[in-house]
């Protein structure tokens, strides 16, 4: 709930006296209820104040720090901007000779002004059919050009979500406004990768197993010694009675949001009747749906300048993929077509489950801030060259060993099921209104890695890019994008990583000197949340201003050199 009023499961699970012959141990229903009315409460003050409290913040890490150059490392974005220095990783299209896949390019078309990666002109499969990937373009803002100098993968995550010790993280710094039951959750547990710190003492409630029965499961009925001394029936009714005269009394009171309480008490009732009654009819068709549609994009053939053409290796370095199976580069067989490769792609792990998770407990106004992970790309069916035989693998993230031509396959492949994924949530957010207000413009989803890939210029891997760093945000706050800052160099590194591939330059009059700090991406970002002070500004300004629904940037992208 809000300010002072922190709630996590275990709050719900603990059991609390209540008045009542022997002190009674609270059941789970009549802290629900209890739960939902104060909520409904504070949402109603909230309203009546103006005080919205922040928007809904959904992290998605992508741990292993897979290339991003398909999806969201923009090089080339602006039509004036200089030609690229050719680096064969840094792609996002393939080139044809006859039938055949013969090598690499960066293709890029223009979309609102800004030159975007070639996936963005494709669909991908939604419940509702098929939907352009440029739906997500409107409402999408990219961040790139910072780093840290250091290598390491824990590090490089943490310290995205948490860039300057003594102040919350972005995603505590939600929490720290919300007006939720619960203001933070993760799912699954992030480990090393995970730096929450809420300075308002909120709490983050970190599931398992089925994450939304884990966050839900003090709600459910009581154990044999849960209570006594009067039925289970009589005591969840005179708790319902007892909330529905809570909020009455409220009502009729001349406290602020009393009377927009008043109007919407028939609905508070409603809810507070089903309580969490529709979660088993949810969740198995929920992230089935979701699984669905993330699957049957990442599987699509006959995709131009992707899945068109032949795809026979030519047993080089370009053609090896980075596989678990021995943690090695796997070179690909000429005997086979790598297209075939990705037809049995399966679910990333983790993401069908997070974001029916996300689904229902926005819907359900439980949850404001959520951190979500994506898995790997799994169920690649890929021969081997070395020994003919087809295996069922998966593509490690950390791609060091992973060449130029199955990267934009498997790279293209992997970032459509999550804009499916992304593109179906959105559709059910925007469903649903608060305050005639649809929920997608109400929510914020970012997506981290640990860094993108430093680029090898004989189009054999990638190792760790910790020096270019990039970050996407999506939100139906953001209107008519899609939007990039950030200011990268034309060159790459030299020696054996030459070509633009997003190494992260100086921003002029900027109030941070030199390659800009993962503060920067967290400072733009905590732009968009509403949340009345940004604590990382005075080291790193903001990047955008919000007005309204229009975005102004602040410092325009550019390529330099």
């Amino acid at each position: 709930m809000g300010d002072g009023k922190n709630l996590t499961r275990r709050g719900f699970i603990a059991g609390g006296a209540v008045a009542g012959a022997a002190a009674l141990v609270s059941t789970p229903y009549e802290r629900l209820l209890n739960a939902l009315s104060t909520g409904f409460i504070h949402q109603a003050q909230a309203e009546a104040t103006g005080n919205l409290g922040a928007r809904n913040y959904i992290n998605i890490l992508i741990a292993g720090g897979p290339m991003r150059y398909t999806f969201d490392a923009w090089m080339r974005t602006n039509p004036s901007d200089a030609p690229l220095e050719f680096n064969p990783m840094v792609a996002t299209k393939f080139v044809r000779s006859g039938n055949n896949v013969v090598g690499t390019e960066y293709a890029t078309f223009n979309y609102n002004g800004v030159m975007v990666p070639h996936m963005f002109s494709q669909s991908v499969t939604t419940s509702a059919g098929a939907k352009a990937l440029t739906e997500l373009l409107n409402n999408m803002l990219v961040i790139r050009g910072f780093g840290t100098g250091f290598d390491g993968h824990p590090f490089n995550a943490t310290v995205q979500q948490a860039p300057v010790g003594g102040v919350s993280s972005i995603m505590g710094l939600a929490a720290d406004y919300s007006l939720k039951t619960f203001e933070a959750v993760e799912w699954p547990q992030r480990g090393a990768y995970g730096n929450y710190a809420s300075m308002n003492g909120k709490a983050l409630n970190i599931l398992t197993g089925n994450p939304l029965n884990s966050l839900l499961e003090g709600f459910g009925g009581p154990g044999a010694n849960r209570a006594k001394g009067r039925s289970l029936k009589d005591r969840n009714r005179e708790a319902f009675d007892l909330a529905q005269a809570r909020l009455r009394a409220y009502s009729q009171s001349e406290f602020a949001g009393s009377t927009i309480l008043s109007k919407n008490l028939s609905n508070a009732s409603d809810l507070m009747k089903k309580g969490i009654g529709n979660i088993g009819s949810y969740w198995d068709g929920a992230v089935a749906r979701y699984r669905s549609v993330i699957e049957a994009s990442m599987r699509q053939q006959g995709l131009v300048g992707i899945n068109d053409v032949a795809m026979i290796s030519s047993q080089n370095e370009f053609w090896r993929v980075h596989v678990a199976d021995g943690n090695r580069g796997l070179v690909v067989s000429s005997n086979s077509d790598l297209r075939d490769s990705i037809k049995t792609m399966a679910a990333p792990g983790s993401l069908a489950e997070g974001l029916a998770l996300a689904e229902y407990v926005l819907k359900e106004g439980l949850v404001s801030t959520m951190n979500l992970q994506m898995g790997d790309p799994a169920g690649l069916m890929i021969k081997d060259a070395a020994n003919g035989v087809v295996g069922n693998h998966v593509a490690i993230k950390d791609m060091h060993e992973t060449g130029a031509i199955p990267g934009v396959l498997i790279t293209t492949a992997y970032y459509r099921g999550l804009c499916a994924g992304m593109l179906e949530l959105i559709e059910q957010l925007k469903k649903s209104k608060v305050n005639g207000v649809d929920l997608w413009s109400e929510t914020v989803i970012q997506v981290i890695s640990e860094f993108n890939r430093t680029a090898r210029t004989n189009g054999s891997g990638s190792d760790h890019g910790f020096n270019q760093m990039v970050t996407s945000v999506f939100s139906g706050a953001i209107q008519r994008g899609p939007f990039v800052v950030g200011n990268i160099y034309r060159a790459g590194h030299g020696g054996g990583y030459v070509g633009t591939q997003g190494r992260a330059a100086p921003i002029d009059g900027y109030n941070q000197k030199g390659m800009p700090s993962p503060t920067m991406a967290a400072s733009t970002v905590t732009a968009l949340l509403r949340v009345p002070k940004n604590p990382y500004e005075n080291l790193a300004e903001p990047l955008i201003r919000l007005n309204g629904d229009q975005l102004q940037i602040l410092k325009a992208a550019k390529l330099v050199g």
